[in-house]
């Protein structure tokens, strides 16, 4: 009879093997490492906005005379370095996870590196007890039989590729644990690098925070000038509003119209909805697939107000709402197309200064404070084309920007490229 210890060699091999294996199991899954990914790259184009915003607040800061522009400036600031904070406490929360998954797949890695060993020293142990291995040769010229003999040369194989195979998978079990605390030594670090930064970006938004509530004290100071701006605002508003949107109503019953004319001649019937030519609904479609994929009105440029309803950074109760959005850039800065399409119309307006409207299919763009127009109605249009320079007043360059489907506005933040 053979040891038993030997006999219990290919059930240990094969216990400790997948022992291993589920412990190797616990690396990134490819959602986390999507995950990861993602938040390394959105981390990324929140500095490079950040940067840019501040880049753009310093290269016209001299220009700067208004309280209320100030004010709107940090304010962004303040949005963008939130949101770089928030990335960066996501992705210590991610590292951390990460790093306890590491320290439960290296005490798994320790403990099949003893068991291994101990199966080893067994092994060891028991043929030298044996001796079968110290004379293999008189070990099977010893049998009783001749099947005995060639069951005990099949043992004795087995027993040399087992021993190898065991001391192999100790070596790639210890290489592997190895590389396991190498890789969360790594992480700890860079989990530590963004805990600084962390700390150093809170301290910038406080003091961001300290000027932001200094400049809002400063215009409460002079709350009856500020009423008169909001009213003079909201008129002004009201005054665009009504004339885009009676430039589009026009455009879409002059689509309709013709339409129906066309269906008569041909004797076909006549669309009930928004009338579109076929190359218009494949521009709409081409619209609504590029959807936060257009590029921006200007080249370099932050959002200082926001789409929707807000309330008032000083006003008590007041709030304003927004079509659009206003976007700060540079002094003369060219304003762009975001899409291509037909010129439908441009107009001025003094508070709005000129605005133009252009028509991608059912959708329509429409850029207002405007210094200049450098394109006219019916005009066929490309993506980035420009089409006028932007208005300049109390120190602040700005591009209002308002995205329609149909009659209906919506928030063009959602249709910019991020």
């Amino acid at each position: 009879m053979l040891p038993s210890a030997l006999d219990k060699i290919p059930f240990l091999f094969a216990k400790f093997a997948l022992l291993l294996i589920c412990a190797l199991s616990f690396q990134f899954t490819y959602a986390q490492k999507d995950k990861k990914t993602q938040l390394q790259n959105q981390y990324k184009q929140i500095q490079e906005d950040l940067k840019k915003i501040e880049s753009l607040i310093s290269s016209t800061k001299t220009e700067q005379s208004n309280s209320l522009n100030e004010l709107q400036e940090i304010s962004s600031k303040i949005n963008a370095r939130q949101s770089l904070i928030a990335n960066i406490n996501a992705q210590i929360k991610f590292l951390q996870a990460n790093i306890d998954e590491k320290l439960s797949v290296i005490t798994a890695l320790e403990n099949d590196i003893k068991k291994l060993q101990d199966d080893y020293a067994l092994m060891v142990k028991s043929a030298y007890q044996n001796k079968f291995t110290s004379n293999p040769i008189q070990f099977i010229f010893s049998s009783k039989s001749f099947n005995q003999a060639i069951q005990r040369f099949t043992y004795m194989r087995t027993y040399a590729k087992t021993r190898q195979n065991q001391a192999i998978l100790i070596h790639k079990t210890i290489e592997d644990l190895h590389l396991k605390i190498e890789k969360l030594e790594q992480e700890k670090k860079e989990k530590q690098d963004f805990l600084n930064e962390e700390l150093e970006q809170k301290n910038v938004l406080e003091k961001e925070k300290s000027i932001k509530n200094s400049l809002i004290e400063k215009l409460k100071s002079d709350e009856a000038s500020l009423k008169q701006q909001y009213q003079e605002k909201n008129k002004a508003k009201e005054s665009l509003n009504a004339q885009i949107q009676k430039i589009i109503e026009d455009e879409i019953k002059a689509a309709k119209e013709k339409a129906a004319k066309e269906a008569l001649n041909s004797g076909t019937k006549a669309p009930t909805g928004l009338a579109l030519t076929p190359a218009e609904k494949q521009l709409s479609a081409d619209f609504i697939n590029n959807q936060g994929k257009l590029p921006w009105p200007v080249a370099k440029g932050f959002i200082v107000e926001r789409f929707g309803q807000h309330e008032h950074p000083s006003l008590k109760n007041v709030f304003t709402n927004n079509n659009g959005v206003d976007i700060k850039t540079e002094k003369d800065a060219q304003v762009r197309a975001v899409f291509s399409g037909t010129v439908v119309n441009s107009f001025y307006l003094p508070a709005s200064q000129n605005s133009v409207i252009i028509k991608h299919g059912e959708y329509f763009s429409v850029y207002s404070n405007l210094k200049t127009v450098s394109v006219s109605a019916g005009e066929k249009i490309s993506t980035k084309q420009g089409i006028g320079t932007v208005h300049t007043q109390d120190g602040l360059s700005k591009v209002h920007l308002e995205i329609w489907k149909g009659t209906t506005k919506i928030n063009p933040e959602l249709w910019l490229s991020k």
